[in-house]
């Protein structure tokens, strides 16, 4: 089983943190990995066109770097998983596990609006009660798959394979190229919106608006480095680490690991610091607490923080599904990001694809509920 590693954990988290703190404090927005993901399929037009979200493409393109840096010249074992081995007890996911996986995750994660970051790192810090709810259902949700998926459960053998079956683990020339061709096409979009120029006859505002969305790339890209490494430095790219805590019948049999409870413990005390240097989030009197971003023009910046506290069905039920999912495949969001760019074929192939599907049903379900409300009040 994995090895409890509480100093790479908490280092690594802290760097969680610290991205989530540079896009709150510089750009005025949330960090969270399901939401940029899943924008570019839900919403692709306006993620590739409006300059204002410019800074998603630079924040991705900038990840995808960072990660095939630091797996090419920093630490070439880094996504090797020791405890994976033939006579490991630790469960090898199957085909359609990380595609039952993928699915959940985008379904919930889009129903539930967020995911381990948005909800975990960012929601908590700022002491929202709906990123509590969040976080208590899809930690109850994954615990329960993933410590009730057994051999005796009627699910492990679609879920779970043999070590022996499992081919084409390992990054691929083609799953590698294909991993390249996607952030080039982001890299490419991000460049076009840094020197996107206004129209002859915009407004002064509209000048304003646009010079505002260039100086959010540059926090971005620093915001996905840190992201980036935070995730590789505290192992959460290695999927026996999330098993190790989310199968509680480890403390039981003395092989539970602990790691994430550090890991979202240092990314949520970094945020939280955050969160005392923004006007109306701070929890202790500042008289230095901000009212625009540190990287943006008063006249035109803000904070794009939810205030929402409402706990209803799709909260409770989206994140509860993401726990599943996460539990199925020991995978969210982040550390699936990492394992793509690093060209892993089940990740790349298999999960991902699911989850952008499951991203968009999630969103004809939320377009179908809005309607339906319409209608009733009408």
């Amino acid at each position: 089983m994995s090895v409890f590693t509480p100093t790479t954990g908490l280092l690594g988290g802290s760097l969680i943190g610290l991205s989530a703190a540079t896009l709150l404090l510089f750009n005025g927005d949330i960090l969270g990995a399901s939401g940029l993901a899943s924008s570019l399929v839900v919403s692709p037009r306006k993620t590739f066109t409006d300059p204002s979200q410019t800074w998603k493409l630079s924040f991705l393109a900038a990840f995808w770097l960072t990660s095939r840096l630091y797996i090419a010249y920093v630490d070439k074992d880094a996504l090797k998983d020791p405890s994976m081995n033939s006579n490991s007890e630790i469960p090898i996911v199957s085909s359609l596990g990380f595609i039952a996986g993928g699915f959940l995750v985008g379904f919930g994660t889009r129903l539930g609006n967020g995911c381990t970051t948005g909800h975990g790192i960012c929601g908590m810090a700022r002491l929202s009660i709906r990123s509590f709810a969040a976080v208590g259902a899809f930690m109850a949700t994954g615990i329960f798959m993933a410590s009730g998926c057994s051999p005796t459960c009627p699910f492990y053998p679609y879920l779970r394979t043999t070590y022996d079956s499992v081919t084409e683990r390992l990054p691929t020339e083609s799953t590698l190229a294909v991993g390249t061709a996607l952030a080039s096409v982001m890299v490419g979009a991000a460049l076009k919106g840094l020197l996107r120029k206004a129209p002859d006859d915009a407004s002064a505002e509209e000048k304003e608006e646009l010079e505002n969305d260039k100086l959010k790339i540059i926090p971005s890209i620093v915001s996905a480095a840190f992201f980036s490494l935070g995730l590789v430095i505290s192992n959460m790219t290695i999927s026996s680490k999330i098993y190790g805590f989310l199968n509680m019948k480890g403390i039981k049999e003395g092989t539970w690991d602990p790691t994430l409870v550090c890991v979202m413990g240092g990314g949520f005390l970094v945020s939280f610091i955050s969160y005392q240097w923004v006007a109306g989030f701070n929890l202790f009197k500042n008289s230095k607490a901000i009212e625009c971003p540190l990287g943006q023009e008063k006249e035109c910046g803000k904070f794009n923080v939810t205030t929402n506290k409402t706990i209803d069905n799709n909260l409770v039920i989206g994140e509860a599904l993401f726990g599943l999912g996460w539990g199925a495949a020991g995978l969210c969001p982040g550390p699936a990001m990492f394992l793509a760019c690093a060209g892993y074929p089940n990740v790349l192939m298999k999960w991902w694809p699911s989850f952008f599907v499951g991203a968009l049903l999630a969103e004809k379900v939320k377009a179908i509920q809005s309607k339906a409300t319409d209608k009733k009040n009408n």
